[in-house]
């Protein structure tokens, strides 16, 4: 279908994903509208010959002007043309933010003014334009323009290609990266670009955290399975030893922009303590025993401990600690005639529950030794007493915490954890 007419205005359909252009019809005088899936680059108010399927897809618009009069001068076309802008274009522009309302006028007249004889560079001198710019005005183009510059390589399959290999290779450098991906995709792509790509997809390079090899993960999933139940019902206590040196300070340090942070320390770390630590999931007091020594661990000074601890309220309380061989030495004990540690505990109404094996991120203890370290190192003792005393103001601190959200954050560990891996699916 073939008319004759002049393109009032565009609507982008949100739900159809495509463009509405309404026309008008010279020779009817009436309102129609046609479909196409590109923006078309027309001249407001100019006519030209438009042509679309039955359909009402747009096929071809070539912009013509039909003239009005065979003689006009170029005062009246001008003062003609400034009145008819206005007025069509006034409510439209209102629509539109302030640094969009430039728009071209004299357009729907160029045609005629060429055909009564005014010549490029008269035309440009009235419109204040460039005659390379007239000129360009009579030929428009309805093809989209190319963005300048280089096309991008980054493609859907080198966006794929680069997170799963990163996540699954954590340790590989972003040249490394860059090599794979040239050599299968064969793209030459650069090591900044994977940088900007990498950020994008919020990947970071971040400190390692170790998991030993002989962690069976399914057992772990398991076994918090089997706690998280328990945990809304019991009191749950959780205990585990960490090493202190008196001679650890802090490493970080404030110095001004391009110098080094500089502090004095002894030579040697000095001598080592072990701190056995116990917690319970109370929202406050919940550190409920711990004890500071300067001689080995071995499986009496445990036994001794376990003794010093008493149960909360008259229920059951819950026990989770690891199986290594100073807390069960199953053989030492049988051999000194003593009960094993699950019969030591059980006398107190507390059931034992070990943690499966190599899984530390498991125990809520760890958890506390974090702030333990940190909050000991800034005191920066050099004793026994020293380092007693700072161990005993943090206490004091984690009792006003409630370290229930240690215990959930343990027992939710593998739930996070395989979240974050569908998020990473779907978000590919």
């Amino acid at each position: 279908m073939e008319y004759l007419a002049q393109i009032t205005n565009q609507q982008w359909l949100n739900e159809q994903q495509i463009w509405k252009y309404n026309f008008l019809d010279i020779e009817t005088k009436k309102e129609d509208y046609f479909y196409h899936d590109k923006k078309i680059e027309y001249k407001p108010h100019l006519v030209g010959k438009l042509k679309f399927l039955d359909d009402k897809y747009f096929h071809s618009f070539q912009q013509e002007i039909i003239s009005e009069e065979k003689k006009i001068t170029l005062t009246q076309t001008y003062e003609e043309l400034v009145k008819k802008v206005e007025r069509d274009n006034k409510n439209f522009l209102k629509q539109l933010p302030s640094k969009q309302r430039k728009i071209s006028i004299g357009l729907e007249h160029l045609y005629h003014l060429r055909k009564i004889g005014f010549s490029y560079s008269e035309i440009a001198t009235v419109y204040k334009k460039s005659e390379r710019t007239i000129f360009r005005w009579f030929k428009p183009t309805t093809e989209p323009l190319q963005k300048r510059g280089v096309k991008p390589i980054i493609t859907e399959e080198v966006i794929n290609l680069v997170r799963s290999y990163t996540l699954e290779n954590v340790t590989k450098t972003q040249q490394e990266v860059t090599d794979y991906v040239n050599k299968k995709l064969n793209i030459s792509i650069s090591r900044p670009s994977i940088t900007v790509l990498l950020n994008k997809l919020g990947i970071t390079h971040k400190k390692l955290t170790f998991h030993y090899n002989q962690l069976d993960e399914e057992r772990a999933k398991e076994f918090n399975e089997e706690i998280k139940p328990l945990l809304k019902e019991h009191v749950f206590l959780a205990l585990d030893e960490c090493s202190f040196y008196p001679n650890q300070d802090p490493r970080y340090g404030y110095s001004l922009k391009g110098e080094r942070t500089k502090s004095k320390k002894p030579s040697c770390k000095g001598k080592h303590y072990t701190l056995l630590f116990a917690i319970s999931n109370l929202k406050e007091k919940g550190v409920i025993h711990w004890k500071l020594t300067d001689k080995k661990v071995n499986w009496e000074v445990f036994t001794d401990f376990l003794e010093e601890i008493n149960p909360i309220g008259d229920k059951k309380n819950i026990l989770l600690m690891d199986n290594s061989r100073v807390h069960t030495a199953f053989k030492k004990r049988k051999q000194k005639g003593l009960p094993t540690i699950e019969e030591q505990m059980i006398k107190k109404n507390i059931e034992v529950r070990f943690i499966t094996a190599y899984a530390p991120m498991l125990n809520p203890t760890e958890l506390v030794f974090c702030l333990l370290r940190q909050q000991t190192e800034k005191k920066r003792p050099r004793n026994y007493e020293e380092m007693e005393l700072a161990i005993k103001k943090v206490v004091d601190l984690l009792n006003t915490k409630d370290l229930s959200k240690y215990f959930w954050h343990c027992v939710t560990y593998f739930d996070r954890k395989e979240s974050k891996t569908k998020l990473k699916i779907t978000d590919i």
